[in-house]
């Protein structure tokens, strides 16, 4: 038996196996863990809606040991930055992570979640169902002003996908310098920093500029003003629905260069683009 839920943001349909149970496909991003953890939380709190579901088990399946690293300098374990991170969830405890390691699943690699799926569109493309939050009183209320994170790839261990990269080193040192003459003070991120350390200066900052990847999922669910950036029109809206997109550095009709150019001056558009995205999520689950 399954169920049909219809995700808020966007209005797509999602059949869900009626139980308590979703698999997912563990990577070394944080991203995709986290893009896991925010479209089962929302999937649990829809089905709440329709039937008693007391906590959804997320069953994560990774093909490696549990205390793997996946570059010899990351300081934690990919599952310990998921681990901390779901501490600051919103209806933390409807969701439980259960590890499952050196567990390759075929079909599960292939598809990447099993018991819930969209019924129509790409499968792989959870377009609206990864909307939620951190608790409300985590987020920093006083942002330094001055303070931009970003992160860029430069310092991956292994090359993310071309369209991740279609910004060069040279064009992220240009929106260095431009964010500096502006009286920014940017600060960098990399899969080597900390998590504890990557979520204060995200929850700090007054807005973040980042490649489709790594940190973002915390951003998202801080609210926190985001210009997101990466030659991929259908994929940076699904992870980043509080920000704004430039999709490549040539662009004249959506230039990355005009817009740095423009703040602080426009920075309100900015904070727009991330207050639709609070108001709607605080609305959806009742966190006012």
């Amino acid at each position: 038996m399954k169920n049909t839920v219809r995700e808020p943001w966007e209005g797509y349909e999602y059949l869900v196996t009626e139980g308590c149970e979703v698999d997912w496909k563990g990577t070394p991003g944080l991203g995709d863990i986290l893009f896991g953890l925010n479209a089962v939380h929302m999937i649990t709190h829809l089905e709440r809606k329709k039937r008693d579901l007391p906590q959804m088990i997320m069953n994560v399946h990774w093909d490696h040991s549990e205390d793997y690293l996946y570059h010899y300098e990351d300081p934690e374990t990919i599952i310990e930055r998921a681990e901390y991170l779901h501490n600051f969830y919103y209806d933390k405890d409807a969701v439980k992570m259960v590890h499952h390691f050196d567990a390759y699943d075929e079909e599960l690699w292939r598809i990447r979640h099993r018991h819930f799926a969209r019924t129509a569109g790409p499968q792989a493309v959870l377009a609206g169902l990864p909307c939620w939050s951190f608790r409300p009183e985590v987020r920093c209320t006083n942002p330094n002003p001055k303070k931009v994170v970003f992160w860029r790839t430069l310092f991956n261990r292994e090359w993310p996908r071309g369209w991740k990269r279609i910004f060069t080193n040279d064009d992220w040192e240009r929106i260095l310098d431009i964010l500096r003459s502006k009286g920014y003070e940017p600060v960098e991120l990399t899969y080597r920093t900390p998590i504890r350390e990557a979520f204060y200066h995200i929850n700090t900052s007054q807005f973040c500029i980042f490649y489709d990847g790594m940190f973002q999922y915390i951003a998202k669910n801080l609210c926190k003003p985001v210009i997101a950036i990466g030659d991929n029109k259908g994929i940076l809206p699904v992870h980043n629905q509080q920000g704004v997109f430039f999709y490549k550095p040539d662009d004249e009709e959506n230039s990355l260069w005009k817009y740095l150019d423009k703040l602080p001056n426009i920075e309100e558009h900015l904070y727009r683009r991330a207050k639709i995205y609070k108001d709607f999520i605080e609305k959806e689950l009742c966190l006012k």
